[in-house]
Parts: structure tokens; C-alpha cells; sequence
């Protein structure tokens, strides 16, 4: 599997710029045959947004942004960071990466580890995740992490029998 890094500066809340490097980017990877590009945490909105999380059309823009996103992801996958919606208890939203796929949302991997020191507030924003799975795509297998999920040993409360 072929997969190209984009290592990009993005703006906060400058969905449009951000949106047309992420495009731009995914064109490139094309052209070089990859299978799949991977964009930073919170990509499409630029890190870190703090208080502009609060924003219900901030996020909005997200989703948009993610749907107009989606619609170059043929014939390669993406996997991007951006804020989702909490459909259950807890805080308002997820820290996620996104794997999309022939231009749609495959799966959705939430941040477990939020930072909490120095000038990061993450868990003032976001609820953890606490559940696990693995991603299948072209015969291999995807563990994706977000930021210290990687490499951070703290003890979780998980249910790791579903990865």
C-alpha cells in the first residue's frame, strides 16, 4: 500500500484555504498513485480552535467542509481530522479522524487521550473515546490513532475486546 503524508499549515477557521490545500493535496497524492493520503488532527479546521468549538456554525462548517472534502475522495482514501458531533452523553463533540472512502465516511475514530496541560484544554471541549475498532482497507489492517493516543501509557477505562 502506497500512502503519502501531507504535512500542511492550516488556518483556524479558514475553511476555504484549508479545504483547497486538503484538496489540492489529495490531487497530488493521486497523481503519485497512493492508496491512501493522511491529514493532521483537526485538519480542516486548524489546530487548535478552542472556544470557537462552542460555535454551532463554526461547527457546521466542518461538517461542510468534510462533505466538500469527500466528494475528491474517489480512488484513494483520506483520513483527516476534524470535530463530530456526540450523538450521546457526554460533551458536545469528538476530537475525530475521518477514513473516508469512494467519497464517503467509512469509519470514525475518536481521540481516547485528551490533553490536559500546558496550553492544551481538550477535555474542556471534547468527550473521550472509549471504544476501539480496527480498519480494513485493501487487505491490511488500520490502527488509527490521534495524537497521544500513539504514544501516551495512561491507564484508560476501555472496552479494547471489540479492536
Amino acid at each position: 500500500m502506497k500512502i503519502a503524508l501531507a504535512q500542511l499549515n492550516y488556518h483556524i477557521g479558514n475553511f476555504q484555504k484549508n479545504s483547497q490545500k486538503i484538496i489540492d493535496a489529495i490531487n497530488e497524492a493521486k497523481t503519485e498513485n497512493a492508496d491512501l493520503i493522511v491529514f493532521s488532527e483537526l485538519a480542516v479546521c486548524g489546530y487548535s480552535p478552542l472556544d470557537l468549538l462552542e460555535s454551532k456554525l463554526f461547527i457546521q462548517n466542518c461538517e461542510k467542509t468534510v462533505k466538500e472534502i469527500s466528494a475528491h475522495c474517489d480512488n484513494i482514501a483520506v483520513i483527516i481530522g476534524a470535530p463530530v458531533i456526540n450523538k450521546d452523553k457526554g460533551k458536545k463533540l469528538f476530537n475525530a479522524g475521518l477514513f473516508i472512502y469512494n467519497k464517503e465516511i467509512k469509519h470514525t475514530v475518536r481521540k481516547t487521550l485528551l490533553p490536559n496541560y500546558d496550553v492544551f484544554n481538550e477535555s474542556r471541549y471534547f468527550e473521550h473515546n472509549s471504544e476501539f475498532e480496527v480498519i480494513e482497507f485493501k487487505g491490511k489492517k488500520i490502527a488509527l490513532t490521534i495524537c497521544e493516543d500513539l504514544w501516551d501509557e495512561q491507564s484508560v477505562n476501555t472496552n479494547f475486546e471489540k479492536a
